[in-house]
C-alpha cells in the first residue's frame, strides 16, 4: 500500500452523507492516506452522491462528469459512493466509463481494500447488503467548523413512505448504541464544538428497532446529565406521528435543547398523507402544532412540502396553500415530486405533469417567503445569544452568526457588527436591527 497517496472527497446531499463521508476520511486517515480538500492534488477523489429526488440524482451525475472533464492522465481515479451509487451500481459503471469504483452505502468498512484494488487498475462494483446493527467506522474526520457538529444517532428507515428511496437504499433502522453516541457527543464538546445536530433518517425513531419507547427523549436526558457543559443540541428531522408529550416538555424545559424542530410534513391533504403513507391526518398535523407552540413558547418550526405527488388535486394542492397561511411555518422548504422507480409511488395513477409540479412549487416558495420576512422582521429590536461562525466579508467588524433558531447550511444568519474582535465558535449578544425574507441583521452589545 502506498502510504503517500493522497485522497478527496465531495460530499453531495444531505447532513447524513456528510458524516459518512467524515467516517471515510477519519478511517483512511488511519490507514495512513493523506487527505486533502482539493481533488486536483488527490490520487482518488470519492463523490458521495445523493439519490433522494431527481434533481439530486442529476447534480451527482453531472459532479462526477465535471471532474472526468478536469481529469488529466487518469488522475485522480474516480470513486461514486453513496446513495445514487447504491441505487444504479452496475449502471453507473457501464454509462461512464470514466468511473474507477462504484460503492454502496454499507461498504465503506471495506474501503481501504476496495481502493487499493481500484488502484491496481481494477474497476470495482461493492454492494453489501445492509448490517443487522448500526456499524461505527470510528473518530470522524470533520469538514464542518469545529464549533458545529452533526451527530448521526441511527441509519436506516422503518417508515415506507411511498415517495421515498431511502428505506430501499439505507436499509431497515438501526440505532447506534447510546454509549457511543455519548462519547462522540463528550470528544465534540471537548474539541471546542458549541452546537450538536442530531440527525437520522427519522431521529424521533430512535431506539425502536431495540425495544425503547420515547427512546429519543431518553439519549437526550443522558447526553444532558453526563456532558454538563453549555451547548446547543438541535433536533432534526423529526417525524410529525413520533412526537411525542415526554420530549415536547424536554424540549420546553432543557435550556440547551434549541427551541426548534425539524419537522417535514410533506402535505396537509388527509388523502394525500394517506396514498404517502404517512401515518397521520390533517386534524393530527393541526393539534400538534397548537400544542408545540402553546407548550414551547417561541418555537421555530421547519418543515418541508411535495408539490404534484400523484393524484393531488387542484382542491387538495390549495388547501396546502392555504394551509401555509392557516399554520404558518417559520422555515418551509418545498420540492416539486419527484417519480423514483423502485417506490410504490412511482406506480400510482395520475402522475402530475412536470410544469404542473414546478409552477405548484413556485407558488407555494412564493407564499412562504413573505411568510418568513413577517417573521424575522418580528425580531428587530430583540436580543439573541449568536453562535459566531465568523467573519463576514472584507470588513474586520462584519460578522456572521446564528441563532439556535437558525439550523445550520438549511437556514439564513444573523449578519452583525461588533466592536471588538470575535472569533469563530464564540458566543456573543446581538441585537437585530433589520431583516430579510432569510437573513436576520444586528448589532453586537457590548
Amino acid at each position: 500500500m502506498n502510504k503517500e497517496r493522497k485522497i478527496a472527497a465531495v460530499a453531495l446531499g444531505c447532513a447524513k452523507n456528510r458524516i459518512d463521508t467524515e467516517e471515510i476520511l477519519g478511517l483512511l486517515g488511519r490507514h495512513g492516506y493523506l487527505i486533502t480538500d482539493d481533488p486536483a492534488l488527490a490520487d482518488a477523489v470519492i463523490i458521495n452522491t445523493c439519490a433522494f429526488i431527481e434533481e439530486a440524482q442529476q447534480e451527482s451525475i453531472e459532479a462526477i462528469l465535471a471532474l472526468v472533464k478536469q481529469r488529466r492522465d487518469k488522475v485522480p481515479l474516480i470513486i461514486a459512493a453513496g446513495c445514487l451509487a447504491q441505487h444504479f451500481g452496475e449502471r453507473l459503471l457501464q454509462e461512464i466509463p470514466e468511473l474507477n469504483g462504484v460503492i454502496g452505502v454499507h461498504s465503506y468498512a471495506e474501503i481501504i481494500p476496495f481502493l487499493e484494488s481500484c488502484f491496481a487498475g481494477k474497476r470495482e462494483l461493492l454492494l453489501l447488503a445492509p448490517p443487522d446493527r448500526y456499524r461505527d467506522l470510528g473518530p470522524r474526520l470533520l469538514t464542518t467548523a469545529a464549533h458545529s457538529a452533526y451527530v448521526k444517532i441511527a441509519e436506516g428507515c422503518d417508515n415506507r413512505c411511498r415517495y421515498c428511496l431511502i428505506p430501499s437504499l439505507r436499509g431497515p433502522l438501526r440505532s447506534r448504541p447510546t454509549a457511543e453516541i455519548i462519547s462522540e457527543v463528550r470528544d465534540l464538546i471537548a474539541g471546542g464544538t458549541r452546537e450538536i445536530n442530531l440527525i437520522a433518517q427519522d431521529s424521533t425513531a430512535y431506539g425502536a428497532d431495540r425495544g425503547l419507547s420515547d427512546g429519543l427523549s431518553l439519549l437526550l436526558q443522558q447526553i444532558l446529565q453526563e456532558i454538563p457543559s453549555f451547548f446547543w443540541i438541535r433536533i432534526l428531522y423529526a417525524h410529525p406521528a413520533r412526537v411525542t408529550a415526554k420530549l415536547i416538555s424536554l424540549i420546553a424545559r432543557e435550556e440547551r435543547i434549541c427551541k426548534y424542530l425539524d419537522l417535514p410534513l410533506q402535505h396537509i391533504n388527509s388523502t394525500v398523507l394517506r396514498r404517502m403513507g404517512r401515518r397521520y391526518t390533517r386534524e393530527e398535523v393541526v393539534a400538534l402544532v397548537q400544542k408545540l407552540r402553546r407548550c414551547i413558547p417561541g418555537i421555530v418550526l421547519r418543515t418541508t412540502y411535495l408539490a404534484g405527488f400523484p393524484g393531488e388535486s387542484r382542491a387538495q394542492f390549495r388547501e396546502l396553500h392555504a394551509f401555509l397561511q392557516e399554520q404558518p411555518f417559520e422555515r418551509v422548504g418545498v420540492f416539486a415530486y419527484s417519480k423514483q422507480p423502485g417506490t410504490a409511488a412511482a406506480l400510482l395513477p395520475d402522475q402530475v405533469p412536470s410544469r404542473v409540479k414546478q409552477k405548484r412549487r413556485r407558488e407555494l416558495l412564493s407564499l412562504q417567503q413573505g411568510i418568513a420576512l413577517e417573521f424575522n422582521q418580528r425580531l428587530i429590536g430583540q436580543k439573541f445569544t449568536v453562535l459566531v461562525e465568523g467573519p463576514a466579508g472584507a470588513g474586520e467588524k462584519l460578522y456572521r452568526g446564528r441563532t439556535s433558531f437558525q439550523a445550520p447550511e438549511v437556514d439564513g444568519l444573523l449578519y452583525f457588527r461588533s466592536p471588538r474582535p470575535l472569533r469563530p465558535g464564540s458566543w456573543t449578544q446581538v441585537q437585530v436591527t433589520a431583516a430579510s425574507p432569510y437573513d436576520l441583521y444586528g448589532t453586537a452589545l457590548k
